[in-house]
Protein backbone atom coordinates (compact mmCIF):
# COMPACT_ATOMS: atom_id res chain seq x y z
CA UNK A 1 0.00 0.00 0.00
CA UNK A 2 1.37 3.63 -0.80
CA UNK A 3 3.18 2.02 -4.39
CA UNK A 4 5.96 4.61 -4.83
CA UNK A 5 5.14 7.14 -2.10
CA UNK A 6 6.45 4.39 0.26
CA UNK A 7 9.32 2.76 -1.62
CA UNK A 8 12.57 4.20 0.17
CA UNK A 9 10.42 3.12 3.28
CA UNK A 10 10.67 -0.65 1.89
CA UNK A 11 14.08 -0.82 1.02
CA UNK A 12 15.21 0.65 4.89
CA UNK A 13 13.12 -2.17 6.03
CA UNK A 14 14.64 -4.67 3.71
CA UNK A 15 18.27 -3.59 3.96
CA UNK A 16 17.15 -3.84 7.72
CA UNK A 17 16.33 -7.26 7.43
CA UNK A 18 12.93 -6.23 8.56
CA UNK A 19 9.73 -8.30 7.21
CA UNK A 20 7.42 -6.09 5.56
CA UNK A 21 4.61 -6.69 3.36
CA UNK A 22 2.16 -4.49 0.67
CA UNK A 23 -1.39 -5.67 2.20
CA UNK A 24 -2.67 -6.56 5.81
CA UNK A 25 -3.93 -9.90 4.73
CA UNK A 26 -0.25 -11.15 3.46
CA UNK A 27 1.16 -10.21 7.12
CA UNK A 28 -1.76 -12.08 8.92
CA UNK A 29 -1.44 -14.63 6.41
CA UNK A 30 2.40 -14.94 7.05
CA UNK A 31 1.80 -14.77 11.15
CA UNK A 32 -0.70 -17.75 10.56
CA UNK A 33 1.88 -19.89 8.81
CA UNK A 34 4.65 -18.66 10.94
CA UNK A 35 2.30 -19.89 14.18
CA UNK A 36 1.21 -23.07 12.81
CA UNK A 37 4.71 -24.21 11.59
CA UNK A 38 5.96 -23.45 15.13
CA UNK A 39 3.38 -26.22 16.52
CA UNK A 40 4.58 -28.25 14.33
CA UNK A 41 7.66 -27.98 15.66
CA UNK A 42 6.43 -28.34 19.15
CA UNK A 43 4.69 -31.54 18.19
CA UNK A 44 5.67 -34.89 20.30
CA UNK A 45 6.84 -37.39 18.12
CA UNK A 46 4.26 -39.84 16.70
CA UNK A 47 4.25 -43.19 14.71
CA UNK A 48 2.14 -44.34 11.70
CA UNK A 49 -0.63 -46.05 12.95
CA UNK A 50 -0.10 -50.12 12.25
CA UNK A 51 -3.04 -52.21 11.15
CA UNK A 52 -3.79 -55.87 10.21
CA UNK A 53 -4.06 -56.04 6.52
CA UNK A 54 -4.73 -59.43 4.55
CA UNK A 55 -1.81 -58.46 2.53
CA UNK A 56 -1.90 -61.72 0.31
CA UNK A 57 -5.48 -61.26 -0.47
CA UNK A 58 -5.09 -57.76 -1.46
CA UNK A 59 -1.48 -58.36 -3.75
CA UNK A 60 -3.60 -61.12 -5.31
CA UNK A 61 -6.76 -58.63 -6.45
CA UNK A 62 -4.11 -56.49 -7.60
CA UNK A 63 -2.14 -58.31 -9.75
CA UNK A 64 -4.72 -60.28 -11.04
CA UNK A 65 -6.40 -56.66 -12.39
CA UNK A 66 -2.90 -56.06 -13.91
CA UNK A 67 -2.86 -59.46 -15.54
CA UNK A 68 -6.33 -58.95 -17.09
CA UNK A 69 -4.89 -55.43 -18.43
CA UNK A 70 -6.88 -53.26 -16.57
CA UNK A 71 -6.09 -50.88 -14.04
CA UNK A 72 -9.49 -49.00 -12.78
CA UNK A 73 -10.59 -52.05 -10.56
CA UNK A 74 -14.40 -53.04 -10.17
CA UNK A 75 -16.12 -52.40 -7.79
CA UNK A 76 -16.45 -56.25 -6.97
CA UNK A 77 -12.20 -55.89 -6.68
CA UNK A 78 -12.14 -52.56 -4.75
CA UNK A 79 -15.00 -54.03 -2.21
CA UNK A 80 -12.77 -56.89 -2.08
CA UNK A 81 -9.17 -55.01 -1.46
CA UNK A 82 -11.01 -52.91 1.41
CA UNK A 83 -12.71 -55.30 3.13
CA UNK A 84 -9.18 -56.94 3.40
CA UNK A 85 -7.81 -53.75 4.76
CA UNK A 86 -10.69 -53.74 6.90
CA UNK A 87 -13.52 -51.57 6.34
CA UNK A 88 -16.86 -52.99 6.74
CA UNK A 89 -19.51 -52.79 3.93
CA UNK A 90 -23.03 -53.20 3.69
CA UNK A 91 -24.69 -56.79 3.05
CA UNK A 92 -25.08 -56.60 -0.69
CA UNK A 93 -26.44 -59.20 -3.57
CA UNK A 94 -26.12 -59.05 -7.55
CA UNK A 95 -28.88 -59.65 -9.55
CA UNK A 96 -29.21 -59.98 -13.54
CA UNK A 97 -32.34 -59.66 -14.16
CA UNK A 98 -35.79 -58.23 -12.05
CA UNK A 99 -37.53 -61.45 -10.95
CA UNK A 100 -33.16 -62.53 -9.35
CA UNK A 101 -33.82 -58.83 -7.79
CA UNK A 102 -36.84 -59.20 -6.28
CA UNK A 103 -35.80 -62.22 -4.25
CA UNK A 104 -32.76 -61.00 -3.57
CA UNK A 105 -33.64 -57.99 -2.17
CA UNK A 106 -36.20 -59.92 0.15
CA UNK A 107 -33.19 -62.43 1.71
CA UNK A 108 -31.60 -59.46 2.74
CA UNK A 109 -34.13 -57.25 4.18
CA UNK A 110 -36.06 -54.29 3.22
CA UNK A 111 -35.06 -51.78 2.28
CA UNK A 112 -32.82 -51.72 0.13
CA UNK A 113 -30.38 -49.71 -2.07
CA UNK A 114 -30.29 -50.39 -5.86
CA UNK A 115 -27.46 -49.72 -8.30
CA UNK A 116 -26.11 -50.47 -11.58
CA UNK A 117 -23.31 -52.39 -12.05
CA UNK A 118 -21.16 -50.98 -14.87
CA UNK A 119 -16.93 -50.93 -14.95
CA UNK A 120 -18.09 -48.03 -17.34
CA UNK A 121 -20.03 -46.12 -15.31
CA UNK A 122 -18.12 -44.05 -12.15
CA UNK A 123 -20.90 -41.47 -11.50
CA UNK A 124 -24.14 -43.87 -11.08
CA UNK A 125 -26.41 -41.23 -9.80
CA UNK A 126 -25.57 -38.91 -12.70
CA UNK A 127 -27.21 -41.65 -15.48
CA UNK A 128 -30.22 -42.86 -13.22
CA UNK A 129 -28.32 -45.52 -11.90
CA UNK A 130 -29.62 -45.37 -8.46
CA UNK A 131 -32.67 -45.98 -6.63
CA UNK A 132 -33.10 -45.96 -2.57
CA UNK A 133 -35.94 -47.17 -0.15
CA UNK A 134 -36.99 -50.09 -2.30
CA UNK A 135 -39.59 -51.42 0.44
CA UNK A 136 -40.83 -55.11 -1.22
CA UNK A 137 -40.39 -57.52 -3.87
CA UNK A 138 -42.49 -55.69 -6.34
CA UNK A 139 -40.73 -52.66 -5.97
CA UNK A 140 -37.30 -54.03 -6.36
CA UNK A 141 -38.12 -56.13 -9.66
CA UNK A 142 -39.54 -52.87 -11.62
CA UNK A 143 -36.21 -50.94 -9.70
CA UNK A 144 -34.24 -53.59 -11.97
CA UNK A 145 -36.07 -52.32 -14.98
CA UNK A 146 -36.38 -48.98 -14.65
CA UNK A 147 -32.46 -48.86 -13.65
CA UNK A 148 -31.56 -50.87 -16.82
CA UNK A 149 -33.70 -48.95 -19.52
CA UNK A 150 -32.48 -45.62 -18.01
CA UNK A 151 -28.70 -46.08 -17.91
CA UNK A 152 -29.17 -48.00 -22.04
CA UNK A 153 -30.77 -44.41 -22.37
CA UNK A 154 -28.52 -42.28 -21.18
CA UNK A 155 -25.56 -43.79 -21.44
CA UNK A 156 -26.10 -46.98 -24.79
CA UNK A 157 -22.11 -47.72 -25.29
CA UNK A 158 -21.76 -48.91 -21.22
CA UNK A 159 -21.97 -52.57 -20.41
CA UNK A 160 -24.03 -53.38 -17.92
CA UNK A 161 -23.66 -56.26 -15.90
CA UNK A 162 -26.56 -56.38 -13.75
CA UNK A 163 -27.01 -54.12 -10.87
CA UNK A 164 -26.11 -54.45 -6.91
CA UNK A 165 -28.47 -54.54 -4.19
CA UNK A 166 -27.79 -53.60 -0.60
CA UNK A 167 -29.23 -53.29 2.87
CA UNK A 168 -29.85 -49.87 3.50
CA UNK A 169 -28.14 -47.51 5.75
CA UNK A 170 -30.21 -45.16 7.63
CA UNK A 171 -28.97 -41.87 9.28
CA UNK A 172 -25.15 -41.23 9.99
CA UNK A 173 -23.52 -38.66 7.16
CA UNK A 174 -21.91 -39.25 4.39
CA UNK A 175 -18.37 -38.01 4.03
CA UNK A 176 -14.96 -39.18 1.71
CA UNK A 177 -12.22 -40.66 2.47
CA UNK A 178 -9.00 -40.91 -0.59
CA UNK A 179 -6.13 -41.19 -2.26
CA UNK A 180 -4.44 -39.42 -5.16
CA UNK A 181 -1.01 -39.76 -6.07
CA UNK A 182 0.73 -36.06 -6.93
CA UNK A 183 3.80 -36.51 -9.27
CA UNK A 184 5.72 -33.95 -6.81
CA UNK A 185 4.57 -34.86 -3.33
CA UNK A 186 3.86 -38.51 -3.80
CA UNK A 187 0.48 -39.93 -1.88
CA UNK A 188 -1.84 -37.49 -0.67
CA UNK A 189 -4.63 -38.56 1.84
CA UNK A 190 -8.17 -36.56 1.53
CA UNK A 191 -11.41 -36.25 3.71
CA UNK A 192 -14.37 -34.38 3.33
CA UNK A 193 -17.72 -34.15 3.45
CA UNK A 194 -19.00 -36.94 1.19
CA UNK A 195 -21.88 -38.25 -1.21
CA UNK A 196 -22.81 -36.52 -4.52
CA UNK A 197 -22.15 -33.13 -3.51
CA UNK A 198 -18.33 -33.56 -2.66
CA UNK A 199 -17.49 -31.63 -6.33
CA UNK A 200 -19.95 -28.97 -5.62
CA UNK A 201 -18.99 -28.03 -2.45
CA UNK A 202 -15.08 -29.55 -2.39
CA UNK A 203 -15.03 -29.10 1.23
CA UNK A 204 -11.81 -30.73 1.93
CA UNK A 205 -8.87 -31.18 3.04
CA UNK A 206 -5.39 -33.29 2.46
CA UNK A 207 -1.90 -34.40 3.71
CA UNK A 208 1.07 -35.77 2.55
CA UNK A 209 0.92 -39.70 3.31
CA UNK A 210 2.66 -41.01 5.66
CA UNK A 211 -0.10 -39.17 8.02
CA UNK A 212 -0.03 -39.97 12.34
CA UNK A 213 -3.20 -39.50 14.24
CA UNK A 214 -2.73 -35.73 14.72
CA UNK A 215 -2.30 -35.14 11.38
CA UNK A 216 -5.55 -36.86 10.62
CA UNK A 217 -7.28 -34.89 13.62
CA UNK A 218 -6.05 -31.87 12.06
CA UNK A 219 -7.72 -32.54 8.69
CA UNK A 220 -10.95 -33.51 10.03
CA UNK A 221 -11.14 -30.08 12.03
CA UNK A 222 -10.02 -28.38 8.63
CA UNK A 223 -12.88 -28.60 6.44
CA UNK A 224 -15.53 -25.76 6.01
CA UNK A 225 -18.28 -28.25 7.51
CA UNK A 226 -16.86 -29.97 10.74
CA UNK A 227 -19.73 -28.40 12.54
CA UNK A 228 -22.35 -31.22 11.03
CA UNK A 229 -20.06 -33.73 12.10
CA UNK A 230 -20.56 -32.67 16.17
CA UNK A 231 -23.62 -32.40 15.57
CA UNK A 232 -25.88 -29.27 14.26
CA UNK A 233 -29.29 -27.86 15.22
CA UNK A 234 -29.94 -30.96 18.20
CA UNK A 235 -28.38 -33.66 15.88
CA UNK A 236 -26.18 -36.23 17.42
CA UNK A 237 -22.36 -35.71 16.90
CA UNK A 238 -21.13 -38.71 14.22
CA UNK A 239 -18.42 -40.92 15.96
CA UNK A 240 -15.20 -39.16 14.85
CA UNK A 241 -13.17 -41.87 15.80
CA UNK A 242 -14.49 -44.13 13.40
CA UNK A 243 -13.30 -41.96 10.86
CA UNK A 244 -10.23 -41.15 12.55
CA UNK A 245 -9.39 -45.07 12.19
CA UNK A 246 -10.26 -45.71 8.47
CA UNK A 247 -8.12 -42.63 7.59
CA UNK A 248 -5.30 -43.94 9.60
CA UNK A 249 -5.86 -47.62 8.25
CA UNK A 250 -6.63 -46.23 4.26
CA UNK A 251 -2.75 -44.58 4.90
CA UNK A 252 -1.07 -47.73 6.10
CA UNK A 253 -2.63 -49.86 3.28
CA UNK A 254 -1.41 -47.28 0.68
CA UNK A 255 1.62 -47.61 2.33
CA UNK A 256 1.94 -51.24 1.98
CA UNK A 257 0.50 -50.85 -1.72
CA UNK A 258 2.38 -48.17 -3.11
CA UNK A 259 0.80 -49.32 -6.66
CA UNK A 260 -2.25 -48.58 -5.45
CA UNK A 261 -2.66 -44.46 -7.20
CA UNK A 262 -5.93 -43.64 -7.00
CA UNK A 263 -8.93 -44.39 -4.32
CA UNK A 264 -11.95 -43.02 -3.09
CA UNK A 265 -14.46 -44.32 -0.74
CA UNK A 266 -17.60 -42.33 -1.20
CA UNK A 267 -19.53 -42.10 0.79
CA UNK A 268 -18.30 -43.39 4.15
CA UNK A 269 -21.14 -43.59 6.16
CA UNK A 270 -20.21 -42.37 9.87
CA UNK A 271 -22.56 -43.32 12.51
CA UNK A 272 -23.31 -42.22 16.23
CA UNK A 273 -21.13 -45.20 16.43
CA UNK A 274 -19.07 -46.76 13.61
CA UNK A 275 -18.63 -46.36 10.01
CA UNK A 276 -19.48 -48.32 7.15
CA UNK A 277 -17.97 -47.88 3.34
CA UNK A 278 -20.90 -47.81 0.80
CA UNK A 279 -19.08 -47.21 -2.76
CA UNK A 280 -15.50 -47.27 -3.83
CA UNK A 281 -13.23 -46.72 -6.52
CA UNK A 282 -9.25 -47.89 -6.98
CA UNK A 283 -7.36 -47.07 -9.86
CA UNK A 284 -3.98 -48.56 -9.86
CA UNK A 285 -0.11 -47.94 -11.33
CA UNK A 286 1.07 -49.83 -14.33
CA UNK A 287 3.92 -51.84 -13.38
CA UNK A 288 6.04 -50.23 -16.18
CA UNK A 289 5.13 -46.56 -14.55
CA UNK A 290 6.64 -47.29 -11.12
CA UNK A 291 10.05 -45.34 -10.17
Amino acid sequence: MGAASVKGGIEILKSAGVSNYPYPEDAINAYKNLYRFSNWRKRKEQHVAVFDLDREGIRSVLEGAVKGGRLSLGEDEAREVLSRAGFPFPERAFARDGLEASKKAGAIGFPVVMKISSPDILHKTDVGGVKLGINSPDEAEQAFLDITSTVRRRMPGALIQGVNIYEMTEGGREVIIGVTHDSTFGHMLMFGLGGIYVEILKDVSFRVVPVTETDVREMIHEIRTYSLLKGARGERPVDIEAIVDALLRLNWLVMKFPEINELDINPLVVMTEGAVALDARIIIQHPEDKD
